[in-house]
């Protein structure tokens, strides 16, 4: 089983940007794996900075939005591996 990308990551993120940010368990859900699978690459992502806090959600889960080198990495294809 392959881990997710750090790229993989930034994708679902950006893609919930608008609409409050994206937790660890969505990505996951939206890639349609095991959050194992995505840990390595969201640790990444934060430890870069290019994921941010961006608040709790309705069941008070932490959500996550990209930064501004998290944009720059997603437009760049900068970051392909976990």
């Amino acid at each position: 089983m392959s881990q997710i990308s750090v790229q993989g990551v930034l994708e679902v993120v950006g893609d919930f940007d608008q609409t409050g940010g994206a937790s660890l368990g969505l990505v996951a859900w939206e890639l349609a794996v095991d959050e194992e699978r995505v840990i390595d690459a969201w640790e990444q992502a934060q430890a870069d900075g290019l994921i941010k806090p961006a608040g709790n959600d309705l069941h008070g889960e932490q959500m996550w939005r990209l930064t501004v080198s998290g944009w720059a990495a997603l437009r760049d294809g900068h970051h392909d591996s976990a």
